[in-house]
């Protein structure tokens, strides 16, 4: 027997006698006793749990949509019925700031990122923004890091609490220019572009492009050119592509496979023929014509192809229909991006031979070439204009995986100015070797119209699973960077098919943005959803502070760290669930549109029953 129980034995014997003896007045106070200590108890954990929630962590719920795709505020969640991707839109719009519903401001509509289909939401559920843990522990005994997402007081309105991407850093003067943000600490330096060391922050930000594993298979079987399709370089000495007319490559559509046959050729020479991406997107009047008239849709293509557009910062959370009738953000995606991300599966099935991944940015072919042989992956760009020559630079050579026969994974990517490899979803350390200075012309050219490829010389191989994703674009300030606004901005929109024409017309628009520099106790922080984010760039100035963008360390509350409960997804009723709205039940499932006024179905704002939704339940990078 134990101590613990010999004491508790003895224990019972002693009062058991006494228990019989005590009179009731006694035994009712000793049972009082016990309520007492469990009321006392309870009051204890609440005191620690106030203490725990002041200084240490803090439920939040995001309102707005400032921070997607990295945090929802509420919104709306499609399957794109053409083609299955799922994605997020904004409906902030319909809960103004008093908290009331506006049945007028109703999201009726989005636009695929993958494909543009437009899908009616007017019968779709809104649901609540993310929950998430704010962290306030850190900030207590140091300084938030650069790309931390950060909870603060808002300058202008200090009872209101805001959350943003945490960007520039004490002593800094920040400009925004071309969609990125560069710092410096003293004006006789240079500014120098601020990227992301960790890669998990810049992985967690980008955005899609295409996925080639959704394919839009009815406007594809009536004719609309494939995405990724054979190419060659017109010539040496020009960054341009064009179909190319006898290919090693064999397509297969229906299973999304590419197989690249080529063994007996040697490694050294040769043409590449280049499995490449071309960003060629059906518009919504050409999904209308395929809707109300296939066999004109196919003649219409037949005679005018389908030509190919830069890659823009096109944001499906932000493109609606319905909502503030004041906003326009679809031909507001007008900037050209080139920080791109390719990823896909390979099957190796060789022993020699090279495979190599392109991005082109500009002037610049940006790669990664694999030795089958040896494993080795160069890292190196080769720059076309304005040398008479194409001039190869080599940044980094590193050790990989991709060695001989088998299957790996790969991702590629030219973000910030900063080449970066992961080979079966491991990041390659590269030293900070593959950091490198832009070109004198930061303009794109027509190899940006195909701006993604692979290609192999003396091995086979099957790619599978293309994915590409760009990098988020940060917006300068209002008026952004155009000096004239709407119809500069539709224009542009016009010319993206013509890097040329667009490239003249952007520069003589666009203007660069500084802010000034802060003080040894300040901070510059941005949202993720740049094109609709109420941040360091463009604050109100009531207080007449000295610098308006800066949020002051005393401001800050915590540091992001968890999603912990995204909305809840409801099922049976095809999949919208059920939300009373009989008598009190009301309140609870609705949404009001003024004092004591709930709209009816499918405005609810929580619906039963519903499972939890584990797949954004994470960590918040």
């Amino acid at each position: 027997m134990t101590r613990k129980a010999d004491k508790a034995k003895a224990k019972k014997k002693l009062v058991e006698p006494d228990e019989k003896n005590k009179p009731a007045d006694e035994k009712v106070r000793g049972r009082h006793n016990e309520m007492r200590d469990t009321i006392e108890s309870i009051i204890i954990a609440l005191v620690f749990a106030f203490v725990f929630r002041a200084y240490s962590a803090e439920a939040f719920v995001i309102p707005t949509g400032s921070m997607a795709p990295t945090l929802y505020g509420r919104h709306k969640e499609i399957n794109c019925p053409e083609c299955n991707v799922k994605y997020a839109v904004g409906a902030s719009d319909e809960v103004g700031k008093s908290g009331y519903y506006s049945p007028g401001l109703n999201v009726t509509g989005s636009y695929c990122p993958n494909c543009r289909y437009y899908t009616d939401l007017r019968k779709a559920t809104p649901f609540t923004g993310d929950r998430i843990i704010v962290n306030k522990f850190p900030f207590e005994f140091g300084d938030p890091d650069r790309w931390d997402i950060i909870v603060f007081k808002y300058p202008e309105e200090s009872q209101t609490n805001y959350i943003k991407r945490l960007v520039g850093l004490p002593g800094e003067e920040i400009k925004i220019s071309r969609g990125d943000v560069y710092a410096r600490k003293n004006e006789k330096e240079p500014f120098q572009i601020l990227r992301k060391n960790n890669l998990q922050k810049q992985l967690a930000v980008q955005q899609l492009v295409y996925d080639d594993d959704y394919p839009p298979r009815d406007i594809l079987n009536a004719g609309w050119p494939e995405r990724w399709s054979v190419m060659t370089q017109v010539a040496p000495d020009q960054t341009k592509f064009q179909a190319a007319k006898e290919s090693g490559w064999e397509i297969d559509t229906e299973s999304r496979a590419y197989q690249f046959r080529d063994s007996t050729s040697d490694a050294s020479s040769g043409d590449l023929q280049w499995l490449r991406y071309q960003n060629i997107i059906p518009l919504q009047k050409e999904w209308q014509l395929l809707q109300e008239n296939p066999e004109l849709f196919k003649q219409e293509i037949q005679t005018s192809s389908p030509r190919p557009r830069l890659i823009n910062d096109f944001t499906a959370y932000n493109h609606y229909s319905g909502g503030d009738p004041n906003r326009d953000y679809l031909y507001d995606s007008v900037h050209w991006v080139g920080d791109l991300t390719l990823s896909f599966d390979v099957e190796i099935q060789s022993d020699a031979g090279e495979i190599l991944v392109e991005l082109m940015r500009g002037d610049r072919h940006y790669r990664v070439r694999f030795d089958i042989q040896t494993g080795q992956a160069k890292l190196y760009y080769v720059e076309d204009f304005p040398n008479p020559e194409p001039v190869e630079t080599e940044l980094a050579t590193v050790e990989t995986e991709l060695k001989g026969k088998g299957s790996h994974s790969v991702m590629f990517a030219n973000v910030d100015q900063r080449l970066c490899l992961w080979i079966d979803g491991s990041e390659v350390d590269l030293e900070n070797k593959t950091e490198y200075q832009p070109p004198i012309s930061p303009a794109p050219r027509d190899g940006d119209l195909a701006p993604a490829g692979i290609a192999g010389r003396g091995t086979d191989f099957v790619v599978s699973h293309l994915l590409l994703q760009r990098d988020l674009y940060y917006r300068a300030a209002k008026p952004y960077e155009l000096k004239e606004y709407s119809g500069e901005n539709k224009f542009l929109w016009d010319l993206l098919w013509d890097p040329a024409a667009w490239s003249r017309q952007y520069e003589n628009n666009h203007q660069h943005v500084f802010f000034e520099k802060l003080a040894d106790d300040e901070f510059f922080v941005l949202g993720d959803n740049s094109a609709r984010s109420a941040d360091s760039r463009m604050w109100d100035n009531k207080r007449n502070a000295e610098r308006a963008h800066a949020v002051p360390r005393s401001a800050l509350v915590g540091k992001a760290f968890m999603i912990y409960w995204p909305h809840g997804i409801p099922f049976m009723n095809d999949g919208r669930g059920y939300s009373p709205d009989i008598g009190p039940f009301k309140r609870f499932f609705y949404h009001q549109t003024s004092p004591g006024n709930y709209p009816r179905d499918p405005y609810a704002k929580l619906s039963v029953p519903f499972y939890p939704n584990v797949s954004r339940m994470k960590r918040i990078r």
